[in-house]
């Protein structure tokens, strides 16, 4: 089931995931996964299914077909699987999406974005640790 029309539900998320490190595993490739959550600049902001709408429709815009949206644990907060993407991969994603949210202006709209980012075998080994991993990780600096 999705939510948003693009964003797999946080069971089918978890599933895709563990796959996903398996073949990893398997094959000895990278994966990475983005955390990114939202924050409220202004409280109370009116309406964050309106936001995370927004978020949703940028990362489908500039993420690759393969790469999988997902929700978290914590509402605010949408994972995003990268597969095939060491580090350096995923912090150029990071960095392309932290200007395109900087770009269209979130900060300016009383919300901000951190932007976690952690890999699969570098960070972690299994997917409680990448998950874990994924919620503690510095934050890339708030757009504003």
């Amino acid at each position: 089931m999705f939510a948003f029309g693009h964003v797999f539900n946080r069971q089918s998320f978890l599933f895709l995931l563990d796959l996903e490190i398996k073949r990893a595993r398997r094959y000895q490739n990278y994966l990475s996964l983005l955390s990114l959550t939202l924050g409220h600049l202004n409280p109370p902001f009116k309406n964050p299914n309106i936001s995370l709408k927004t978020l949703v429709n940028l990362l489908k815009d500039e993420l690759r077909e393969t790469d999988v949206v997902g929700q978290s644990e914590i509402a605010n907060r949408l994972l995003v699987m990268l597969p095939h993407a060491d580090m350096a991969g995923a912090h150029k994603v990071r960095e392309r999406l932290g200007h395109i949210l900087q770009d269209y202006g979130f900060g300016a709209k009383g919300l901000t974005i951190e932007i976690g980012e952690v890999c699969f075998p570098t960070h972690a080994t299994n997917i409680d640790d990448l998950l874990r991993m994924a919620g503690s990780n510095p934050p890339f600096p708030n757009p504003q």
